[in-house]
């Protein structure tokens, strides 16, 4: 059995620069509104990473919770980020007087309750519901794991890959099937050493940035407009896509057959990884960051828009995690001392009916 994954760290940050690079892409305007057939091919590559960081982390941080008994800590540690980060942008929108509307301040004061982050709502009920796919995952022999994912994968990743086939799957649910990808690697030692699994990495990763570019180039070779190309990433680069949850589950792979190394700077910039998604995917930060801020829409048709699209994903990384390291020992250390004794108290009330159940009968 696999004793952890090495350099996990690591690779938190490398799927958090394919998220921002992602959302360069999807949500500066530029790829559904752009007449060139150059800018629509390159930012299918560029973004190509987004959803492929997200099943990296999440089969990093199942790994992790898979077989810990309790969860309350990382719900503690989740909202010790997400309120205060939520709470100050909402009240920094207010004080510089950007509209904001009812549902805008319901989502901010309340961003997991009412889906502000559809990835923080979907990893909180993932972490609730944790100890009971474990339990799956111990029910089941090998074999019996093994056909649940290949059926999983059969039916949500290779067959809605044909035109025309929609069988829909919720985020919490993918989440859930990654869980079990990261609890069966736990449990069984995958066969194979790293370097054949830093081979399929790469094979992989290498597929899934060219795929989706060489379709849309296609595509506009037979008279697709630019604009209408961007699919062929939203569809071959997805979360369930083969080719990302092939790669995304290489690496942690090969991260579990590695040899061991840690690096004090690593894991200071991973610490902060989780924060950089909160500000910049935050809905009020969109708003104008991507479209006012970097102004995507003029790097389109441009020879340097792939340097462009580099430079302001690193940007944005460095400039989130700067805030987020500021805000660690201040905020967050305040927010997480409050989350900590609720939990503390809501865990003890918690394991009073169990301790009432388990004692005898008074006569």
């Amino acid at each position: 059995m696999p004793r952890g994954i090495r350099g996990s760290k690591a690779l938190r940050i490398v799927a958090m620069i394919a998220i921002v690079a992602h959302h360069y892409t999807v949500h500066g305007g530029v790829q559904d509104h752009t007449a060139s057939a150059g800018t629509a091919i390159v930012l299918s590559s560029i973004g190509a990473f987004g959803k492929w960081g997200v099943d990296v982390f999440v089969l990093v941080s199942a790994f992790f919770m898979d077989r810990t008994p309790r969860r309350g800590k990382s719900l503690s540690s989740v909202y010790s980020q997400v309120l205060p980060v939520s709470w100050l942008i909402l009240l920094t929108a207010a004080i510089v007087g950007i509209h904001l509307s009812p549902r805008d301040i319901q989502k901010g004061l309340f961003p997991v309750v009412f889906g502000e982050y559809w990835f923080v709502t979907s990893f909180v009920v993932l972490v609730l519901i944790a100890p009971y796919l474990s339990m799956v995952a111990d029910a089941l022999t090998g074999r019996q794991h093994r056909r649940l994912l290949l059926a999983g994968i059969a039916l949500w990743s290779v067959l809605t890959l044909t035109d025309g086939v929609r069988l829909e799957i919720s985020n919490l649910a993918w989440f859930a099937l990654l869980y079990l990808m990261a609890a069966y690697v736990r449990r069984y030692p995958l066969p194979g050493d790293a370097r054949l699994w830093g081979t399929v990495t790469i094979a992989s990763a290498v597929l899934l940035a060219t795929l989706p570019p060489l379709l849309a180039s296609a595509l506009i070779a037979r008279g697709s407009a630019p604009a209408t190309v961007g699919w062929a990433m939203d569809v071959y680069a997805s979360a369930e896509s083969p080719l990302a949850v092939a790669s995304a589950l290489a690496i942690v792979v090969w991260a579990t057959k590695a040899r061991p190394w840690a690096s004090g700077v690593v894991n200071y910039w991973a610490a902060a990884a989780f924060g950089v998604y909160l500000i910049h995917d935050n809905p009020l930060v969109r708003r104008f960051v991507w479209d006012r801020f970097v102004d995507t829409s003029a790097a389109a048709g441009q020879w340097w828009l792939p340097l462009h699209a580099v430079a302001w994903t690193l940007a944005i990384y460095v400039a989130c995690s700067l805030v987020i390291f500021a805000l660690q020992p201040t905020v967050f250390r305040a927010t997480h001392a409050v989350t900590e004794r609720a939990r503390v108290r809501i865990e003890a009330r918690l394991a009073r009916p169990d301790a009432a159940e388990g004692a005898p009968a008074q006569s």
